[in-house]
């Protein structure tokens, strides 16, 4: 090989020689809804099932609260408000949600994260029930009305026996998130099944769709207990320029 092929092969070589860098991506996604996982601390978990299990164990002086519940579930009671702010439990579920609040706000408007972490967010819980679901119970597809929020966690889960298909492990129990996105599972599952664990608290918008799967137990007296509250919020911002307005009104 001559010299002359020799520079041209060298040349050639460092043309296709690809150079290396490493780039900061960020991801945004404005118009996607989510779901918040989080565990609540062993002394919350202890007093809610402390209060549930008064209330279920005292069923005929308990309110039911099924007849206005989408679920084919028989015990369903109302747990009222003043029972979770005696308890001091109020704070840690507003809490919750406000850190939901904040992340939901910088997602959607990625350019004004500083303004939404910075906000004073109000929140009010709106209802809370308790939900005792027995073997062959269930909660069909539905969303939660007259609220912003919606939230349900999880005191007792019961061993449920295994399942008749296996390639389906995780419906018996499980709580399904459905979404009306794409069926191409490139871009994501349009549900999302969550076999849920004692302890764990989810939140997320109450135009969710969600539905509850009927289960199996052994003896066919298993109880999945779980707990579910709405939440309505507002800004102070928004709370501000709406009493200003107001004022306006009434002065002129």
């Amino acid at each position: 090989m001559s010299n002359r092929q020799e520079r041209r092969r060298t040349e050639r070589t460092k043309k296709n020689t690809s150079e290396s860098f490493e780039m900061q991506a960020e991801f945004l996604q404005p118009w996607s809804t989510f779901v918040m996982k989080t565990h609540l601390p062993p002394p919350v978990l202890e007093k809610m099932i402390d209060i549930t299990d008064k209330l279920v164990e005292n069923r005929e002086s308990a309110t039911s609260w099924g007849h206005d519940l989408a679920g084919q579930i028989e015990d369903e009671f109302l747990i009222e408000p003043e029972i979770i702010e005696r308890e001091n439990l109020m704070g840690v579920f507003m809490d919750a949600c406000r850190t939901y609040i904040v992340q939901a706000y910088c997602q959607h408007f990625p350019f004004n994260k500083e303004d939404y972490i910075k906000e004073k967010w109000i929140t009010e819980m709106t209802r809370m029930w308790i939900v005792s679901q027995k073997d062959n119970e269930y909660n069909p597809i539905h969303i939660h009305g007259a609220c912003h929020l919606s939230a349900v966690m999880y005191l007792k889960i019961p061993e449920y026996l295994p399942v008749r298909k296996s390639h389906k492990p995780f419906d018996d129990g499980a709580i399904t998130f459905t979404n009306n996105s794409s069926t191409d599972k490139i871009w994501g599952d349009p549900s999302l099944s969550i076999p849920p664990s004692v302890g764990e608290l989810y939140i997320f918008p109450a135009t969710q769709a969600h539905q509850v799967y009927p289960f199996r137990t052994a003896d066919g007296k298993g109880e999945r207990r779980s707990v579910s509250f709405n939440a309505v919020f507002s800004s102070e911002t928004e709370q501000n320029r709406l009493n200003t307005q107001t004022t306006g009104e009434t002065d002129g």
